[in-house]
Formats: C-alpha cells, structure tokens, sequence
C-alpha cells in the first residue's frame, strides 16, 4: 500500500495584531473601583462608628458650637474646642468651674450669674464683662455681638445688655411689665429678636420684636393672639412661628403667607438647609414600645410622614438624611421617608443633646460619645 506522502495544509491562526488587552484590564478595575465606592459611601454596608467618638468629659459638661467642623465645650475649668473627629484642636484654662457655655460664628462666651468672658474661637480673650448689680441669667451670641438676659437684685425688671466686638455696652433694652421668653440673633448683620408675653390685656399676647442693636432702633413687632409660642426662626426675612396648633409664616411686614396646622404634635427639631428651614414633629404623647411618627415640614413643599420603629425616642435632621434614635441603634431615614440604614452602637443611649446641625452629644452611663452628622 502506497503511503499518501502529499503534506497536509494547516489552517494559519491569524492573531490580533491590535487587540489592546490593557484597556480591558484597565475598565475592569474602573468598574471594579465604582462598585467598591458605591458599596461604601452609598448603601451603609460598611458604614460603622467612624462617626462616632468617646470623650472624655465630667457629666456636667457644657457643649456649644455654631461651627459645621468644630466642638467646642467647658469642662474641669478648661474650654476646649475639638474637630469633627473628636481631636483636640486646642485648650485654655480657668480659675473656676462655675461657668456655662454659648458659642457664636465668631464668639465664645463663657458665663455664670455674675461676670462673662467672651473669647474668639482661637482661644484668644476679647473682653470681660465685670460683676456688677446686673445677674446674668441667659446668653446668646451673634457673629460679632453678645447679649445678655439680666436681672437686678434690687428690682423686678429684667433688661437685655448687647456688647459689641470690643466689649462696649451699644444697647439695652427694658423688659419690665412683661414675661420674658426667648431672644436671640438673625440675619448677616446680627440684628436682635426678643419674645415676650404681654398679660396686660384681656388675652395674653406673644409679642416678636426686632431691633438694630447698633442703631438702638426696633424694626418689627409681630403680634400672635390666641396661640402659645414654643419656637422661632428666622430665614432671611421671614419668620417662622412654631405654636400649638400651627406652622405660622410671616414676612417682613408682619403679614402671614404660610400656615400648617401641627395640632397634637411636639416640635424636635429644626434645621436650617440650603436657604430652607425644615421642621420636624413628633405626637405629644411620651414615646413607648408602641410605634410612633414622624411628620417633617418645610416652606418649599415638604410634608413627609415616616413610621418609626418601636423605641424610638430622639430624631436629629441633618443636611443628608434623619437620624432616629432607639436604645442602642440609629435608624436613618431619607427626606422622602425611606429608610435608608441602620447603624448599631453597641452601647444603650441614657439621652442624647443635640448641639447644632452636624454634632449630637450620646450620654451613656458615665460615658459621654460625640456623633457626627454628615
């Protein structure tokens, strides 16, 4: 048999001169990373208590800030201010301890019934105001001015003090006659509001008046019959009235545009967002192993309600989300009422203050924790 000697033909494989294989490499470690970053910062799965910080404080501590990154509080004779991370930024020490706190933009003052020292946020000693006949009772800072609640020990009436940048006394303001509720400051030019009651009439009337501190000069006075005031606002130059019944918005002539009727509700929280101001509420009733609601209310629109899970006793606004507080875990919702995650603290909350929009100070036990709201 003759052997077939004819050469067999192979088929050439022709190989992809251009086939860039690092480019598929280098997308398959882009998506990689995207999901990693997504996983991350966007579903909570790894979210833990990189928030939250132990500090080492005594139960009587006196937190305050109006800053987003900064701490600041008084504690064993020394005030100090530490970042959103719980460091220490600085500390500068007192002879007493018998002082409370109140921190503005610029400001810091520190104060008891008697004298108050007002600091800038470096620590640095601006002026003192010295004992005299005058018992503080309560404070408020702007971004450059500081007022001050007193009483005379020798009479009945009470004034507010405001002392500008260099501890000079540019307006005082009589409160005789009238129950005194609330004051405080507004605006980029720190101008003054002040509540009081008016009982001399037939029915009480909440009165609101804004002044210029600087000029000595009233500007407004907003007139609310029938209702109890528990809190108010300001957004540029709007007011937003928080009463028994009511969300009550007025504009700078006095007149009231907005109305929602809160009945039965407790304010417990506000914050003040993007030229916004969103309000939060909560039933009267005491909170207990029974659910409980959420109803969150602002100017532009929003109107959310949410059904908490059982045990909730605190909520907190943030800029991002609502933080809702049970005995050992965190709750957090969006503004559109969805839930979002749930964080584990691994500890049981005693109480919880709230000292501005981004710090919550957590009690527990002996212990003290500082929360981070981004």
């Amino acid at each position: 048999m003759k052997r077939n000697t004819k050469s067999i033909t192979r088929p050439k494989i022709r190989r992809l001169k251009n086939f860039n294989y690092k480019s598929i490499i280098i997308g398959i470690v882009a998506l990689l990373i995207i999901a990693v970053i997504y996983v991350v910062f966007f579903t909570g799965l790894f979210r833990s208590k990189n928030y939250i910080y132990k500090i080492n404080v005594s139960e009587n501590a006196s937190f305050s800030t109006r800053s987003s990154k900064e701490l600041y509080y008084f504690d064993d004779s020394s005030l100090k201010a530490i970042d959103h991370k719980g460091s220490l930024l600085w500390t500068t020490k007192f002879t007493t301890g018998d002082m409370n706190l109140c921190a503005g933009a610029n400001i810091l003052c520190l104060y008891n019934s008697s004298t108050a020292t007002v600091l800038d946020t470096n620590k640095n000693i601006l002026f003192n105001v010295s004992k005299s006949d005058f018992k503080i009772s309560k404070v408020s800072c702007g971004k450059n001015l500081l007022a001050l609640y007193c009483t005379l020990s020798d009479s009945s009436n009470t004034y507010l003090r405001i002392f500008n940048f260099s501890g000079n006394e540019i307006d005082r303001i009589e409160l005789s006659g009238n129950c005194f509720l609330d004051f405080g400051f507004y605006g980029e030019s720190d101008n003054l509001w002040y509540m009081i009651l008016d009982t001399t009439g037939v029915e009480p009337i909440t009165k609101i008046i804004t002044s210029i501190p600087s000029q000595q000069k009233s500007t407004g006075l907003y007139e609310i019959y029938d209702y109890l005031v528990s809190n108010v606002c300001f957004d540029n130059s709007n007011l937003f009235v928080n009463t028994t019944s009511s969300l009550q918005v007025y504009d700078s002539i006095g007149n009231l545009f907005y109305e929602k009727m809160i009945y039965g509700n407790q304010l417990v929280d506000v914050l003040s967002n993007n030229d916004n101001i969103i309000f939060a509420y909560t039933p009267y009733s005491e909170y207990s192993s029974s659910s409980s609601t959420l109803r969150v209310l602002s100017l532009n629109g929003l109107d959310t309600l949410i059904l908490l899970p059982s045990g909730v006793s605190d909520v907190a606004l943030s800029s991002k989300c609502i933080y809702c507080f049970a005995n050992d875990s965190i709750y957090l919702y969006n503004y559109k009422g969805e839930f979002s995650d749930t964080i584990s603290l691994g500890f049981a909350v005693d109480s919880i203050e709230k000292v501005s929009s981004n710090f919550v100070i957590l009690h527990s036990g002996g212990d003290t924790y500082m929360l981070y709201l981004d």
